[in-house]
């Protein structure tokens, strides 16, 4: 489901200037596992548009959350909106997504369906929420005294239930599976305004 979020931001730009660099990197990440379709900073400095591909509301709040500029409280609460493209709908998915009409481009066919899932076990959903809020692998494992590689190997099956690959596509692919961490990334962010 298609939203778009406006975010202001707060405080000086001294703020987020140390921070800018892991916030780019992070929407380029969420831009590679399609969750970002679109957006940028207003033209006056003072916050951002975002386009995101995500399942509902509460997958958007926890990509949200997990920005660094969230984490480092130098934004207010996001503006969110359901969005119902009228237009442009095509041009947003994509080509390569389209199943048909104007924009799609010729010798395409429509993507195959997404592999079958598994659903998550209680202890996989403990550990994805644990990998979400940040924590590295040796920190999971210290949390539940095990070892780091009985960590990994959890990890690896998880990847394999939800058919990716990285660390960046979990949140997006944790919230279209069943067993979705319920445990929110971060503290809601508060507009002190």
């Amino acid at each position: 489901m298609p939203f778009v979020v406006d975010i202001a931001f707060r405080g000086a730009e001294a703020d987020r200037r140390d921070l800018e660099g892991a916030h780019r990197a992070y929407w380029g990440r969420m831009a590679a596992c399609g969750v970002l379709l679109g957006g940028g900073p207003w033209r006056d400095g003072t916050g951002e548009l975002l386009v995101c591909a995500v399942r509902d509301r509460l997958a958007l709040l926890r990509v949200l959350r997990a920005d660094p500029y969230a984490r480092a409280r130098v934004v207010g609460e996001p503006r969110i909106r359901e969005w119902d493209a009228v237009t442009g709908r095509a041009v947003l998915a994509g080509p390569e997504r389209s199943t048909g009409g104007p924009g799609t481009r010729e010798g395409t066919s429509p993507p195959a369906p997404p592999p079958a899932r598994t659903e998550l076990t209680a202890h996989e959903r403990r550990i994805a929420a644990m990998v979400l809020e940040g924590l590295t692998n040796r920190q999971i494992a210290g949390t539940l005294t095990v070892s780091t590689r009985a960590v990994e190997l959890h990890i690896t099956r998880i990847y394999r239930k939800l058919g990716i690959r990285r660390r960046v596509q979990l949140a997006a692919a944790v919230d279209r599976s069943t067993g979705a961490p319920r445990r929110p990334l971060a503290p809601p962010v508060h507009d002190s305004r």
